[in-house]
């Protein structure tokens, strides 16, 4: 990456990734045990898209204006 910043959001948006998918995975079990998810489970994935949406924009917008910058 281009800069300091962009690395740490790089980082954070693949951590977030990360636990994101983990709450999936874990969706995607019991779903195949054909179980409802605990409600921890439900609102661990609510965070974890919240997050992940926060990380993202985050990156996209620093990601925007490194290249404005540059040109």
């Amino acid at each position: 990456m281009a800069t300091k910043e962009l690395q740490t959001l790089r980082l954070g948006y693949k951590a977030a990734y990360t636990a994101y998918m983990n709450c999936v995975q874990t969706l995607s079990d019991a779903s195949q045990r054909g179980e409802w998810p605990p409600q921890k489970v439900l609102a661990a994935e609510e965070k974890a898209l919240a997050e992940l949406t926060f990380a993202r924009q985050a990156l996209l917008d620093a990601l925007f204006e490194h290249h404005r910058k540059k040109k």
